[in-house]
Formats: structure tokens, sequence, C-alpha cells
């Protein structure tokens, strides 16, 4: 059993929000019923499951109405199973194919006698067809593949080797140079891999990359085949243009999404094609990094949707769509196009922890590979390859102008952890500690208190 970041969220939601059920999200196959039920077994004296696609009659359950009372006593006999007041976890699972059960969320947690789980991986695509989002009533949480410190849990990295590449990062600090060696071979593993955790689970029980493949193809078909059943007939061959063409367009040179490429030549417009990418980044499949304008806080306010770039959500699955990659990749092969594998891994690795994707590109400053918020400042990402990672003119020029008070500028590199002037150089495998920056709970406080007099009543006869 994989070991999965989620499951501190479902102990906090558990122990934090009685009066609120959790909505788990996200691609096809990342892990997200797995990683409930092993949660519920742990922690519920009962648990009932409702898959809406494996049981599309349950359905009929919240067809004749919302009363609470009523959705309980049939989800007892559906289940054959007795709801334990207080005991009780209930997931419903792939809830996109029964909007209305999203919609009795909000009177069944009123009710109060059991906790509720919903797991779905179209949500985004499929709220317009909800009657009513139980707005306050749901907490959302989105779900990525294994980022890499899951994936050295899953194959056994010692936890003190996790905690000092931690605070190497947080101190600015090399890692010692074996532990280094060691964890870019293991890096390169996990690019190959991915983060699927079908992917993940037989690399570890066989030991062969070659297993993990197929088990990536066989997810990209059927990805395919959730296009073709999901999407609008009117946008299905659209949405399969954006999808089968984001691994060319990753390896070439032009650094971003080309629409008339994925048209086969055809002279296309953004707008024709905005539904269709839309639909694949609400589905969880492709990960989106817009064009910013200008390195100023708040970045969506400069953002130019017609220029944008395309990653993959899952590295592994990218490098399954090119032969005999996987090799190259683990031999370090000079020749290898590095940008397309570093930048998705970096994509992916961002976006797990909740950053929004931009990147920068300027005739006279030069362009920039991933710009974030932490907090309300900017942050700027560059990913190199080659050992001659310490040129990066773009980062520089960025650097230089006083309009810009660039919070990080992060190196990531096959080198150790360095820092000079205001770059920080880091290691491909230390990604996944770049993380958000949470704004303070107490971040506002307001004192009434000099708001306590009488006011003068109104001559309500006065014009």
């Amino acid at each position: 059993m994989l070991k999965r970041k989620i499951e501190d969220t479902l102990i906090h939601w558990m122990n934090h929000s009685s009066n609120q059920a959790l909505c788990i999200f996200g691609a096809r196959q990342i892990g997200k019923t797995t990683s409930v039920e092993e949660f519920a077994t742990q922690h519920f004296e009962r648990f009932i499951k409702i898959d809406f696609i494996q049981s599309p009659e349950a359905k009929e359950i919240f067809d004749s109405t919302l009363d609470p009372a009523f959705l309980l006593s049939q989800i007892e006999l559906f289940s054959r199973q007795e709801i334990l007041k207080g005991k009780t976890l209930i997931l419903l699972d792939e809830i996109q194919e029964c909007p209305k059960a999203r919609t009795a969320i909000k009177y069944l947690v009123q009710e109060g006698s059991c906790r509720y789980i919903e797991t779905g991986s179209l949500l985004g695509v499929k709220l317009s067809q909800i009657p009513s989002v139980p707005v306050g009533f749901e907490r959302l949480v989105n779900m990525y593949p294994l980022d890499f410190e899951e994936f050295m849990w899953g194959v056994k990295v010692p936890e003190s080797t996790i905690v000092h590449l931690k605070e190497c990062f947080k101190k600015r600090i090399p890692v010692p140079e074996f532990v280094h060696k060691q964890m870019l071979r293991l890096f390169l593993t996990y690019l190959v891999v991915g983060g699927m955790p079908k992917s993940v689970s037989v690399y570890i029980e066989s030991q062969r990359i070659r297993e993990s493949i197929g088990v990536q193809q066989d997810l990209w078909h059927l990805y395919s085949m959730d296009i073709t059943k999901y999407a609008a007939s009117s946008e299905i061959v659209k949405i399969l243009d954006l999808y089968e063409s984001v691994p060319s367009q990753l390896n070439s040179s032009n650094n971003r999404f080309i629409l008339s490429q994925a048209a086969d030549g055809k002279k296309v417009s953004f707008k024709s094609y905005q539904g269709a990418l839309s639909w694949l980044t609400q589905a969880g499949i492709v990960l989106p990094s817009f064009n910013s304008r200008d390195l100023v806080f708040p970045l969506k306010l400069n953002e130019k949707r017609s220029l944008f770039r395309l990653y993959f959500l899952d590295t592994g699955m990218l490098c399954s769509q090119f032969d005999g990659i996987q090799l190259k990749i683990l031999q370090q092969d000079p020749t290898l196009n590095w940008g397309a594998i570093l930048e998705n891994a970096a994509a992916q690795a961002l976006c797990a922890n909740g950053f929004q994707l931009y990147y920068f590109n300027s005739k006279n400053l030069g362009e920039l590979d991933f710009v974030i918020e932490e907090g309300n400042e900017i942050s700027i990402l560059e990913m190199k390859s080659g050992k001659n990672y310490k040129s990066h003119p773009a980062l520089n020029h960025a650097l230089s102008q006083k309009a810009w008070p660039i919070k990080n500028a992060y190196v990531i590199c096959s080198g150790n952890v360095e820092t000079h002037e205001k770059i920080t150089y880091l290691p491909w495998y230390m990604m996944f500690l770049i993380q958000k920056t949470a704004l303070p709970e107490d971040l506002i406080s307001f004192n009434f208190e000099p708001l306590d007099f009488e006011f003068p009543k109104l001559d309500e006869s006065s014009d």
C-alpha cells in the first residue's frame, strides 16, 4: 500500500471539519478511491461505498427527494449495511456520474449522522449538470499523481534521509555528495516510472521499468477513451487534437503550444479551441502554463491566455509516448531533449503544491521557464539539464529590473544546493520542496469597540 500525502488532509478533515463533506477530485487512476478506503478502515467502524460507475442503479436513490432521512434509509438498503450514527463514513465514488447526489450533500451533512467523502475525476467538466452545488458544505481538494517524496516513501528511502534533504533545502546547504548522487539516480528513475500509483506499484514489485511502461501506455489509451465517452460530440476531435499533440509539441524546439500543429497544419483560432483546452484542464489531464506579460503580483492580471504551454499530468506517462527514451534518461544521454522532460516534471511538482503556472517571454529580456506566486511576491524557476547551469542570461536580466522585486530565483539543475547572490541552485530532486507560502490565520483583525455608540435617530419625514 503506497503512502500518500492526502492521508494528512483526510485526518485533518476528520478532526476539524465535522460540518463539511470532503470532495477529492483529480484525473482518473491517481489513487483517490484507494486512499479513502485505506483511511476508512483505520478510522471508522462502518464504511459504506457507493460507486456510481460500477453501480449506476444507485443514482435512483437521489432521484425523488433530498430528505436526508429517506436518503440514508435507501443507502442502508442499497449497501445492506446498517448506518452507525457518528461512526459511519460514506464514500460517494465517481460522484460526477450522479449530480443530484452532490446536491444532496448539503442536506446529508446538516443531518449529521455520518461523515461524507466524494471522489470524482470530471467534476469541473460536469459542474454545469449539478442542480445546486453545496457551497459551504463541502471542502474541495485536488489530488495529483505521486510526487517525488511519495515516490521515495514507496521505494523505502529512509525517513532520516528525507528529513536531511529538507534541512539542506531550508538552510540552503549542500547535500552530502554520496546522498546527492543517489538522489539524482533515484529522481531519474522517478521520471520514467512516474507517479501513477499502478505504475509505481508495478515497478516496486517487479523492479522492471518495462512493466511500468505497459501500465502507462494503457492509461494513455484509457484517457483517450474517456475523452470520446464524456466530452461533447462537437468537441471530441479538438480535445483529441490537443491531447495527442502534447508529447510532440513538448519535444519540439518551440517552447509554446502551437494550435495549428495540433490541427494538422490548419489555421485555427484560440477561441475555437478554448473549450477543448478547458475540458482537458478541468479533467486534470493537462497542466497549462499561461504567458504573463509582466512580473508583478498578481500574475493573473497580466495573463495572456492565447499564449500557453501544455504539460502532461504525469511525466512517466509522457515518457511512455517516446520509444526508448527511458534508457536515455537513466543514462543521462546529453543528446536527449531534456528540456521537455524536466519542464514537465517541474510543472507536475508545482501544480501538486498548489501553484498556478505561468511563463514569461520577452524579446528584450528573454524567456523564463516558470513564474509563480509565493504569498504576494513573485518567484522564478529556470530548468537546466547540462553542466553549464550557471549560464542564465534571461534570469539575470529579470533580477536586474528594479520594477520586479523577485522573492526567490531558483535554478533547478543536476548540481548540489548552492546560493550565489540572489540565486539559489537546487538539484532536480528538491523541486517538491518548493511550496506555497501560507497566509497567517490572524492576517487581519478588527476592533469594533469604538463603533459601539448610539446613533442619532433619522427624521423619517425629511427628504
